[in-house]
C-alpha cells in the first residue's frame, strides 16, 4: 500500500511538471570554466544516458520545453528537432537573466563562415539538416555567425542577415573558429613525421591524406574535440588523431613567419587539370609553369594551393587535386629544393630507381644536404650528387626551400684531404674536374659511392637553399681522405646466413633479438672493430659482429 501511494505521488508530481512546463522556453547552461573548449549539452533520442546523441548544444541555446519526462530528463524541441536534455543543465529565462544578463547575449560560440578552398562563394542557411530543405538566406564568405549546436555534420547557427536575426543549418565544414583559435600550422618534429588526416575520430577511421609540414589548417568544430582535432585543409576536412595533435602549431596572433615551416613549392610541368575531388567532374586548368604549394599527398595525387597571396597564405588561392606526375619542383630562385638527410643518426641508401629492390649506388651520411632534382609520385625523391642522380626515401629527408627553413640538428662528419685533390663531377678518374682542394683541407662527408666520397669543401655544412649551388662540392677517392670509419662504412651486408642480431655489443650479455639473412642490406649506425650497430630493412636496430659484415 505504501509503495503504491509513493508511486502515485511521483506520477502526480511529474504530470504537474509536464503541465506547468509545456512550451516554456529554457536555456542551456553548461556552467563551463574553459572558454577555449566550452562544454556542450547532449540532445538524446531517449531520456537516459544510453540514449543516442542527436546533437550537442552550447550554453545559451534556447529550447522549447515539452515537459519533464522523468526526474533527470526534460523533453525539448530546438531547431525543429525533438529530443531529451538533462534537466540539471536547463534554466529558465529568469535564471538566465539573473546569471548572465539578457538572454539574447550570453553563451553560444563565435564562428565564421569561411569558404576558402570550398569552390563556392555563398552557402545557404537551411531550415533543416537536408541540402534540399528551404533556404532562409544566403550567407557570404567571412561572415561572423554564432554556433548554437552541432548535429553530426551540420551546424545549427544564428546569423544576422539584413539586420534580422535568423536561425538555421549550414554544413559544419564551412564553419571555422575565429581569431587566435582559427589557424594552425602542421609542424612535425622530424622529416619522416606522418601527420594523417582521418575521416572520423576513431581508431578504425580511414586515412584521407598525409599532411605536409607548413600546411595551414582551419580549426573546425566536431563531436569529440578532446582527444581529436577536426580541421580543414582548403576544402578537405577531417580529423587529426590525438597522438599527433602536437604536430599542430596554433598560430594565434603570431605572424605566419613565426612558424619556420612552409609547404614545398612546385610548378606544373604542362597545362594540367586541378580537380575539386580526385577524378571529379569539376575542375579548372592550370597553365604550364603555374606555381603551387604541395599541402598533402593522396596516393598518386597531390592536394595543392595556387600561390595567390604569396607563400604560406592561409585563406586565398585555388585548392584542389593534381596528379603528382604533372608537378615538378619550382625553378624559381626562392625555391631551389634541398634535401637534408634526417633519419635519426642513420645513413640513407641511394638507389638508381624509385624501388626498394633497385640497384644500390651508395649511401648518404646523416645530416648531409643534396640538391633535389624531382619530387616523384612514389615514396622516393630524386637527388643529385654532382652529375650523379639517385633516389632516397622521402620519409628520410627534410626538404628545404628557403634560407630560413628549420634544419635538422644532424651535421655531417668531417674528413681531411691527404693530398691536393681534384673535385670531380662523377666518381671516375676521367670525370670532369671542377677545382683542386689543397692538402690538409677539411671537408664535410656527404655520401659514399663505392670507392669514392662525395664531399663539400666549405666552411659551413649546409647548402644555400635560395641559390643555384656554387658551393665547392664533388667526388674524391676514399683513399685521398683521412676519414672516420663511421663515414666510410655506411652500408653493410652479412657474409653468412642467419647471423645473430643482439641487443648489446656483447656475445654474452646481449640478448638475441633477431636473425639477419645472407646478403641482407643493413644501414650502419655505429662502426666498431668488433661490433657494429646496424638497422635492418624492417627497422630493427641491434648489434652484429663486424667479422660477419661486408661493407659497401
Amino acid at each position: 500500500m505504501k509503495k503504491t501511494f509513493c508511486a502515485l505521488l511521483v506520477m502526480l508530481l511529474l504530470s504537474g511538471a509536464v503541465a506547468s512546463g509545456l512550451c516554456e522556453s529554457l536555456f542551456v547552461d553548461n556552467r563551463e570554466t574553459d572558454k577555449i573548449h566550452p562544454e556542450r549539452l547532449n540532445l538524446r533520442a531517449e531520456p537516459s544516458k544510453n540514449g543516442a546523441i542527436l546533437g550537442l548544444y552550447y550554453t545559451g541555446a534556447e529550447v522549447e520545453s515539452l515537459g519533464a519526462e522523468n526526474e533527470e530528463y526534460t523533453r525539448v524541441r530546438i531547431g525543429g528537432v525533438n529530443g531529451y536534455m538533462a534537466s540539471e543543465y536547463l534554466i529558465t529565462a529568469q535564471e538566465a537573466e539573473a546569471r548572465y544578463g539578457a538572454t539574447s547575449s550570453f553563451g553560444w560560440r563565435p564562428a565564421m563562415i569561411d569558404l576558402s578552398g570550398m569552390w563556392m562563394e555563398q552557402v545557404a542557411l537551411l531550415a533543416q539538416t537536408d541540402p534540399q530543405a528551404e533556404a532562409y538566406a544566403q550567407l557570404e564568405d567571412k561572415m561572423p555567425v554564432s554556433l548554437i549546436g552541432i548535429l553530426d555534420t551540420w551546424a545549427y547557427i544564428a546569423a544576422d542577415v539584413e539586420h534580422e536575426r535568423m536561425y538555421g543549418y549550414v554544413p559544419l565544414d564551412v564553419l571555422t573558429d575565429v581569431d587566435e583559435l582559427k589557424v594552425s600550422i602542421v609542424a612535425g618534429a622530424s622529416a619522416d613525421t606522418r601527420t594523417m588526416l582521418y575521416d572520423a575520430p576513431n581508431d578504425r577511421a580511414k586515412e584521407i591524406m598525409v599532411l605536409k609540414n607548413g600546411t595551414a589548417c582551419f580549426s573546425l568544430f566536431g563531436r569529440k574535440e578532446g582527444e581529436w582535432r577536426r580541421v580543414r585543409v582548403g576544402g578537405v576536412s577531417g580529423w587529426i588523431r590525438y597522438t599527433q595533435v602536437d604536430n599542430l602549431h596554433a598560430l594565434g596572433n603570431e605572424p605566419r613567419i613565426a612558424v619556420p615551416y612552409y609547404p614545398l613549392l612546385m610548378q606544373a610541368k604542362k597545362d594540367a587539370l586541378l580537380y575539386r575531388e580526385i577524378e571529379g567532374a569539376q575542375y579548372m586548368t592550370l597553365g604550364q609553369g603555374t606555381q603551387v604549394e604541395l599541402l598533402a599527398e593522396c596516393g598518386d595525387y597531390a592536394y595543392i594551393r595556387t600561390l595567390e597571396g604569396g607563400v604560406g597564405a592561409v585563406d586565398c588561392g585555388d585548392y584542389g587535386y593534381m596528379k603528382i606526375s604533372d608537378l615538378a619542383l619550382s625553378k624559381a630562385s626562392a625555391s631551389v629544393g634541398v634535401a637534408q638527410m634526417d633519419d635519426e643518426d642513420l645513413p640513407l641508401i641511394l638507389l638508381d630507381a624509385p624501388d626498394a629492390q633497385a640497384k644500390r649506388l651508395g649511401a648518404l651520411c646523416a645530416g648531409a644536404q643534396v640538391r633535389i632534382v624531382d619530387y616523384t609520385q612514389t615514396d622516393y625523391v630524386l637527388v643529385a650528387l654532382g652529375d650523379v642522380q639517385g633516389y632516397v626515401l622521402k620519409k628520410g629527408v627534410r626538404i628545404l626551400t628557403g634560407a630560413d627553413d628549420e634544419i635538422s640538428q644532424h651535421i655531417p662528419q668531417r674528413a681531411t684531404l691527404l693530398a691536393d685533390t681534384g673535385l670531380k663531377a662523377e666518381p671516375a678518374e676521367k670525370a670532369l674536374e671542377s677545382s683542386v682542394i689543397a692538402k690538409g683541407t677539411r671537408v664535410y662527408m656527404l655520401g659514399v659511392l663505392g670507392d669514392w666520397a662525395f664531399v663539400q669543401a666549405s666552411t659551413k655544412p649546409g647548402l644555400n637553399a635560395q641559390q643555384g649551388g656554387a658551393e665547392l662540392m664533388g667526388f674524391v677517392p676514399l683513399s685521398a681522405l683521412n676519414a672516420p670509419a663511421s663515414t666510410t662504412h655506411l652500408a653493410a651486408f652479412t657474409t653468412k646466413d642467419k647471423v645473430n642480431l643482439r641487443s648489446k655489443a656483447s656475445g654474452t650479455e646481449g640478448e638475441i633479438i633477431g636473425k639477419v639473412r645472407l646478403e641482407e642490406c643493413l644501414r650502419v649506425a655505429e662502426y666498431g672493430l668488433d661490433w657494429c650497430c646496424v638497422v635492418t630493412p624492417a627497422g630493427k636496430r641491434g648489434y652484429i659482429m663486424t667479422e660477419y659484415l661486408r661493407f659497401e
